[in-house]
């Protein structure tokens, strides 16, 4: 079960494969806080794949690490909005 420390644990599920990414998270529901899709995942499956993962029941941390100027960091923020992540990864200089 869940930690009551206060200590979020999010399990990375490092697949392009989208079947076995939504398998994954539904298993681990109740155990963790919740689960990351990196880049390779949302090159692969994009938005659809995203969503797929977060109708399983689980947070999702989207780590796309953007990294640009910052007003095409922001519309790409805005970009995945939708999607409801709960973390994004944004890199600042």
């Amino acid at each position: 079960m869940k930690s009551d420390s206060g200590t979020r644990v999010f399990v990375a599920l490092d697949t392009t494969a989208s079947d076995a990414a939504e398998q994954l998270a539904a298993q681990i529901g109740g155990y963790v806080d919740g689960v990351k899709l990196g880049l390779e995942f949302f090159s692969a499956n994009g938005p659809q794949g995203v969503e797929r993962v977060r109708q399983t029941g689980q947070p999702v941390f989207l780590d796309l690490k953007f990294h640009d100027i910052p007003n095409t960091v922001a519309g790409a923020v805005r970009a995945v909005l939708p999607l409801e992540p709960a973390i994004i990864t944004v890199h600042a200089s």
